[in-house]
């Protein structure tokens, strides 16, 4: 039975494995290519409209969601890294960066929220507004914290407490000395003297779990089988963060307290809270 291209109704040939004659697929390759060029030139010129005025409109936002998933993250994340070029995010910024992520549908993993963006709120509510964003406190699976009088809660994320502890290594340095018959009856011993114990002081797990930071206190509200730690904010000395934690010193202890993190951003954004609520 003899076969007819789709497109342009010409006889193909008894063998042809497509639809179409070479003429039209040629045709269509080149259609094809046309269109993906012109696509990618209308992307460029949205992306750059956006960056220029820091908002989108409802057609542009229609059209940017016609790409998949990975290149919607790309996406985010070029505008992301050209508003953060100053090593600053304005509101306006965080805004359309807010509004892209609802509109893409993607997850705070997806686009880093708790490293790349949350640091830059707690930045903008300390300048502009002079105070810390509050949150509600919901611990899943977990006692929930009871709070003090006219405590508010400003920052919370799971940490692993650390604290220096001197180890026991072993037992070094003894010996029985050596004893030899000098008369009869008589012997001499040599040799002998006392062993010791050998310690090295060590960073040594101690407590985990969610740590919070008020208006009035650091608290580790501890997972089952750990205990707790709170230390008033008029108590703590000084503090230093790192970038997997943040050490704390209080009055009336020699040694810190560790308490390390998985995310740098909630470090930073611990730092932040403490340097504000300890300057007031």
């Amino acid at each position: 039975m003899a076969k007819y291209c789709q497109r342009c109704g010409k006889k193909l040939p008894f063998f042809a494995r497509g639809p179409l004659c070479k003429d039209c697929e040629r045709a269509l390759r080149a259609e094809l290519a046309r269109a993906k060029s012109e696509l990618s030139a209308e992307l460029d010129k949205t992306e750059k409209e956006i960056l220029a005025t820091k908002s989108f409109t409802e057609q542009q936002m229609k059209l940017l969601k016609k790409q998949d998933k990975r290149s919607l993250i790309e996406l985010y994340s070029r505008i992301y890294d050209q508003f953060e070029a100053d090593k600053e995010l304005e509101e306006e910024e965080i805004e359309t960066l807010r509004k892209m992520q609802e509109a893409f549908g993607l997850t705070n993993e997806d686009i880093e929220f708790d490293d790349r963006i949350r640091p830059y709120i707690y930045v903008n509510a300390i300048r502009k507004e002079e105070k810390l964003p509050s949150v509600d406190l919901h611990i899943e699976g977990g006692t929930q914290v009871i709070l003090k009088k006219k405590e508010i809660v400003h920052f919370a994320d799971r940490a692993t407490l650390y604290e220096m502890k001197s180890i026991n290594l072993g037992y070094s340095g003894g010996s029985h000395g050596v004893s030899f018959q000098i008369a009869k009856g008589v012997r001499y011993r040599v040799g002998a003297h006392r062993g010791h114990i050998v310690k090295e002081d060590r960073l040594v797990k101690t407590s985990a779990g969610v740590l919070i930071i008020t208006n009035q206190r650091l608290f580790l509200h501890p997972f089952t089988g750990y205990k707790p730690l709170s230390i008033p904010l008029n108590k703590i000395l000084s503090y230093h963060s790192y970038n997997n934690g943040i050490e704390v010193y209080k009055e009336g202890r020699e040694k810190g307290y560790f308490l390390s993190m998985d995310k740098s951003g909630s470090v930073e954004v611990f730092g932040l809270c403490l340097g504000y609520l300890l300057g007031q």
